[in-house]
């Protein structure tokens, strides 16, 4: 996850690394990571300026650090849904730049998180949210874009939820970590939406709590990561690791754990 490679801006777990966002991918390389998840949280993020796009697609050729995906964290707070007219009218206008912006780049995802702040609470939340991404669908097949949606709904919520959608241009992003501090059984969750799984974020938390050093959680990684062999999933895994406690260690060093950590259990389940 971008910025996980910089030093983190206040106590901000996850935010864009205004200040070093071009130096991670130097860095990405240098610790053998093929992707870089792109985190959008701000409206002046050089991802919607166009000036800035030739520099983007050049340090991902030079590094070969491709970028597959963005982490729309901005529509947690600027949302798509219980807002007013006016301001989801401004979101969606937000979202079909960055839609743009991402065909333009060679980015194949938009994932939109639906957790925390952003939780779908009612049923007139989620029909909401359909009405107002299904006004960028057009958008999505003209360009070729997968929205990807995170959400803490339990398992059958959330199938039934991309049911409604039924559409090959929204999908689903799976976070481990969410699900251990729901609850959740990951094997349960994954076998139910496994048609939808598009893109994967691998963390670890405390149930009921917030992000910890892999390992160190309730995440169950063994049923986690055998499960992804047995739905033969094949896309990315997004490391999105909590930081260094007490800045014990550096950013790389924490990045060079989480990506020895992951690969022992690929090692055992994608032989």
């Amino acid at each position: 996850m971008q910025g996980r490679l910089s030093n983190s801006m206040g106590e901000k777990i996850q935010s864009f690394p205004v200040d070093s966002w071009k130096q991670e991918f130097k860095k990405a390389e240098k610790l053998g990571y093929e992707v870089i998840e792109w985190v959008f949280d701000h409206h002046d993020n050089p991802l919607l300026n166009s000036e800035n796009n030739l520099e983007i697609i050049n340090l991902s050729k030079k590094y070969d650090v491709k970028i597959n995906s963005v982490c729309a964290d901005y529509f947690m707070k600027q949302k798509l849904f219980h807002e007013s007219e006016n301001s989801v009218s401004k979101n969606i206008k937000t979202l079909e730049k960055l839609i743009i912006q991402s065909k333009k780049l060679g980015i194949s995802m938009i994932e939109i998180p639906f957790v925390d702040s952003s939780s779908l609470k009612t049923e007139n939340e989620k029909f909401e949210l359909k009405t107002n991404i299904d006004k960028v669908i057009p958008l999505l097949e003209e360009t070729g874009i997968i929205l990807v949606l995170e959400t803490d709904l339990p398992p059958l919520n959330f199938q039934n939820l991309l049911l409604q959608f039924d559409h090959p241009n929204i999908l689903a992003n799976y976070d481990s970590g969410n699900s251990a501090s729901l609850g959740y059984n990951s094997k349960e969750e994954l076998s139910i939406l496994s048609k939808w799984i598009k893109n994967v974020h691998v963390k670890d938390r405390k149930f009921n709590g917030g992000t910890v050093p892999l390992g160190t959680g309730n995440t169950n990684f063994e049923h986690f990561f055998s499960s992804l062999s047995e739905i033969n999933y094949s896309g990315d895994l997004i490391i999105q690791g909590a930081r260094s406690l007490e800045n014990k260690h550096s950013p790389e060093q924490t990045c060079a754990t989480y990506q020895k950590f992951v690969n022992g259990y690929l090692n055992k389940y994608y032989k």
